[in-house]
């Protein structure tokens, strides 16, 4: 075997200080750049499941609003609704998934109105409210339902269903259920996501804090996700 030192020179083949030094900076230089691109591809993954956790919430939102048994169980689920959102220009749903027991690793999804949710005549059936916020598993999403932009505005009539100006965030609705004569309510749609907490309280927002909720509570912060949905007679 050859050796790798030459027995004139007595000089031995390898690396120089200076080429070991320059191939440890490439390396480092590369790493940096590696680590530079990790973080906004993480927040490119973080708003990908944030966005597919909001389209769930929407899908789950819509369903209960066209299709739930349990809003009005011997009445009108439109008038139930409407009168909900008349009671306070606005009404509040919740949407989590929630433990099915304290020992249990098995999650259900839970969706309803807000405890005691005030309405202007026509109760929202307790069937169809939250019945606690024990055990969450994950964020809570509330889900705000007020009049949309679409409600119609009659030709000498404009503010006969809704205010034409916003007022903390949402439109008035002007008209009760015996003088709503369209075929339709068009809602306007913000939800926010919250952190669950032990001892969640729907009447504060946000939590930890001391507001109670209300309109203008709401509009000082920027919803989450605002779509627009209707429901029919």
């Amino acid at each position: 075997m050859q050796s790798l030192c030459s027995k004139k020179s007595r000089t031995c083949s390898g690396f120089s200080l200076i080429e070991v030094v320059l191939a440890i900076g490439i390396f480092l230089v590369t790493v940096l750049a590696l680590v530079g691109l990790l973080g906004p591809t993480l927040k490119s993954v973080d708003d990908v499941e944030k966005s597919d956790e909001i389209s769930s919430v929407v899908n789950t939102v819509n369903a209960f609003l066209q299709s739930s048994p349990d809003i009005a169980p011997n009445g009108s689920k439109f008038d139930a609704i409407y009168d909900a959102v008349k009671g306070d220009n606005y009404a509040t749903i919740f949407v989590f998934r929630q433990f099915v027991s304290d020992t249990s690793v098995d999650v259900r999804l839970q969706v309803g109105f807000a405890p005691g949710e005030s309405t202007a005549g026509t109760a929202i059936d307790p069937l169809a409210e939250i019945p606690n916020f024990n055990n969450a598993a994950g964020p809570v999403y509330r889900v705000v339902l007020s009049a949309s932009s679409v409600l119609p505005t009659p030709t000498g009539e404009t503010t006969k269903y809704r205010s034409l100006e916003r007022t903390n965030g949402v439109y008035e609705l002007n008209a009760s259920l015996a003088d709503y004569d369209e075929g339709y309510f068009a809602m306007e749609v913000r939800i926010y996501a919250e952190d669950w907490r032990p001892g969640f309280d729907p009447s504060v927002f946000p939590q930890g804090s001391e507001e109670a909720v209300d309109l203008e509570t709401l509009d000082k912060r920027e919803p989450d996700f605002t779509y627009n949905t209707a429901i029919v007679r």
